[in-house]
């Protein structure tokens, strides 16, 4: 069991994906909510023009949806700790340069408060992707316990800094979740 930055015990997996195929995980579950949608494209490490320059992302998503094109730009950290604000900053200049409508940021080892906190405010997704999909979530702040069933080689969640906590949203296998997370606004949606 490892640590987090806020010296709490960190109950999720150890990954063992690589760098490559943990890219390649996040592609799958976008790939799965293609319904309902014209022209759904997902391209990794794909160049994308910007204000300022070409920007090579990790995933993107493009799409039309009511005849008006769509981008979304993910970024992927497979990082030992928690990602910290500045890649959620980092993100979001990307967004604003490129027009995208969403951006995202997928983490192995889940996000530091800041982190999250910032991506609530100016709209960016924060997911945790972890592989060996058996995992066990406890919310620190409640004696709700919940334990999904594993449903492949990796699970994603969409984490939310609320008020007072963090709520969590399987995206694995639920197409719905991972819709709601990527055209209805907000952190996590």
């Amino acid at each position: 069991m490892t640590t987090t930055s806020e010296g709490n015990a960190d109950h999720w997996p150890t990954f063992t994906l690589g760098p490559t195929e943990y890219e390649q995980a996040v592609a799958d579950i976008a790939k799965s909510v293609g319904q309902e949608i014209t022209d759904w494209r997902v391209q990794h490490l794909d160049p994308v023009e910007g204000l300022d320059g070409t920007y090579i992302i990790d995933v993107t998503v493009r799409f039309q949806l009511a005849g008006m094109d769509f981008l979304v730009l993910f970024e992927c950290k497979r990082h030992a700790s928690p990602v910290k604000r500045e890649h959620v900053q980092v993100l979001h200049a990307k967004i604003q340069s490129t027009g995208a409508q969403k951006g995202v940021v997928v983490a192995a080892s889940g996000f530091q408060s800041g982190a999250l906190e910032y991506a609530r405010a100016h709209g960016v997704a924060c997911v945790r992707l972890i592989d060996d999909a058996w995992t066990y979530l406890s919310r620190a702040t409640s004696a709700q316990r919940w334990t999904p069933s594993p449903t492949g080689i990796y699970a994603g969640y969409v984490i939310t800094a609320d008020e007072d906590d963090y709520s969590f949203a399987l995206l694995t296998g639920s197409p719905d979740n991972v819709r709601e997370m990527l055209l209805d606004g907000g952190s996590s949606t």
